[in-house]
């Protein structure tokens, strides 16, 4: 296993996401990841406002938390496959960028700001070395 491989990995051996408060149409979830991660966690927000049924995502860099309001005809399960598939999506294509050298964001990547900055590679480059 090459070194970019280990780094990948550890990432994604590190990835945690757990649910820190469930209300009826509001769940807070602890996203460690965004952690001093301004960036990746508006990126996450804006994605997950993109999401069915989720009316509104508002995430913390200092604590690591989101806070998602969603609709009732999402449950707490289908919520929780929403937040870890759109966090592991993130990391995944972190992985491809790193993988193929290129700095284009993938498929459904938001537009403008967020984009731009996630483009730069900075971000995610220092996800994958472990920053």
């Amino acid at each position: 296993m090459g070194k970019t491989s280990r780094l990948i990995l550890r990432v994604l051996v590190k990835v945690k996401v757990r649910p820190r408060s469930v209300l009826p149409g509001r769940q807070r979830w602890d996203i460690p990841l965004m952690r001093g991660r301004p960036e990746v966690a508006k990126l996450l927000a804006i994605r997950l406002e993109n999401a069915s049924g989720v009316t509104a995502a508002q995430a913390s860099p200092v604590t690591g938390t989101m806070l998602v309001h969603h609709t009732a005809s999402l449950d707490q399960a289908e919520l929780g496959r929403v937040v870890r598939r759109t966090v592991n999506t993130a990391v995944g294509e972190a992985r491809a960028r790193a993988g193929r050298g290129g700095s284009r964001p993938g498929p459904g990547a938001p537009a403008g700001g967020v984009a731009a900055v996630v483009a730069a590679f900075g971000v995610w480059s220092g996800l994958l070395r472990g920053r």
